[in-house]
């Protein structure tokens, strides 16, 4: 493709993610596409039955991984007219030059098929931005197309990335604005995510914990702002760039009854967390938390012996979010591999080595969590075991056998 031609498809681009702002004050919503992510942890996958849109998988890492699910899943996406888009999760370990190239020499028959390269940003030095910007400047050379740059809400937020922002890099953002709890189907929540270096995203990945058609398990869901043909314009063709416009945001919860019963609902999860809590709850945010803390603070003073919280590690997840999540600090977490704090895992089991987990009596159920965050792939066994079925919900205080 000519310099020319990537540069008008890349202004077209931009002028209609521009749109997305704007319709932000709007009446209308038009279409916006789902998108699934999906590597060697959800391998079988039928895609097709899944409600998405677009399909991302995972091709390499490092210099050392492949994928071997991933052409399976892109030709089963194409075959059905969805987007399609490979990413190399960035080990860091070696260069980015050679990391770009271990990814191009595994992908090249993509290239030009409409299908979107994409970095995932998730490395032991999340803000080596220098090593992030060498390898998409070196995928694009030899795609001939930019590459989009998956990272969570804390890297955007902490690094300087104007150097990549000024190189028009798309983002894609993962900010799980509802914490762990599950989502069925493709339900982006009301709290979008906040960006600092990038004007706007191409898609927000809005939860780890979602539920499709078609797979017993977690998986990532994301909303691409925008078309599918506004994807494959990222593609360098294969579509005309249509104007995208935001997300089918469901509507604020109420917040009408008495504060016992706003209590209610707050603990089955329905205001989010603290930040999202109390811009919806507004005045009445104080009288209701109180009542949530003395129900929570009975439940954790009942006697039972309790010696440390875990979880398990999904995409997205920082140690510092996680410490947060389990209410401690990110020193008092024990349990990642790599003895680095910057540099964990999806699946590994994080866990206090002091806290509020029951020791033999169970598990008490945190804020934010759910069974799949708590027992990994172990989440079904432990829903027969605690006689919960679906949709599998849990609450705040609950104790798990």
């Amino acid at each position: 493709m000519n310099k020319a031609k990537q540069k008008n498809i890349i202004r077209c681009i931009i002028i209609s993610l521009l749109a997305v702002i704007f319709a932000l004050t709007g009446t209308g919503v038009a279409n916006a596409a789902n998108l699934l992510d999906v590597s060697g942890w959800q391998t079988g996958i039928n895609v097709t039955t899944t409600g998405a849109d677009i399909i991302v998988a995972k091709a390499t890492e490092g210099t050392y991984y492949i994928n071997h699910d991933c052409d399976r899943v892109v030709q089963q996406a194409l075959s059905s007219g969805k987007g399609a888009g490979v990413y190399h999760f960035a080990n860091t370990a070696d260069s980015p030059t050679a990391e770009a190239d271990y990814f191009v020499s595994q992908t090249r028959g993509y290239i030009g098929k409409g299908i979107v390269p994409i970095l995932d940003w998730e490395p032991r030095a999340p803000g080596d931005v220098q090593w992030a910007q060498t390898w998409l400047n070196r995928v694009e050379s030899q795609w001939g197309t930019k590459p989009i740059i998956y990272m969570n809400q804390t890297t955007e937020n902490t690094y300087d990335w104007s150097p990549v922002v000024q190189q028009n890099y798309g983002l894609w953002i993962a900010a799980y604005t509802l914490g762990y709890q599950p989502i069925y189907g493709f339900n982006p929540p009301a709290a979008q995510p906040r960006m600092y270096h990038w004007p706007f995203a191409v898609a927000w990945q809005y939860t780890s914990s979602g539920r499709v058609n078609g797979w017993n398990g977690n998986v990532d869901l994301s909303v691409v702002y925008g078309s599918l043909d506004t994807w494959r314009a990222y593609a360098g063709g294969g579509g005309t760039t249509a104007a995208p416009a935001t997300p089918q945001i469901p509507a604020a919860p109420s917040i009408s009854g008495s504060d016992s019963e706003l209590a209610d609902r707050v603990i089955r999860g329905e205001f989010g967390s603290v930040p999202q809590r109390q811009a919806l709850l507004g005045s009445r945010y104080a009288a209701v938390q109180a009542i949530v803390n003395q129900r929570l603070n009975g439940v954790a003073n009942s006697g039972a012996s309790f010696i440390g919280a875990c979880a398990v590690v999904a995409r997205g997840d920082s140690l510092s979010g996680i410490a947060s999540r389990l209410g401690t600090s990110w020193q008092n977490l024990t349990g990642y591999r790599s003895g680095d704090p910057n540099r964990i895992y999806p699946g590994e089991r994080i866990c206090t080595k002091t806290g509020n987990a029951p020791v033999a009596t169970g598990h008490r159920v945190r804020s934010g969590e759910s069974l799949w965050s708590i027992y990994g792939t172990g989440w079904q066994a432990a829903a027969v075991r605690n006689g919960i079925q679906a949709p599998y919900t849990i609450y705040p205080g609950q104790t798990l056998r």
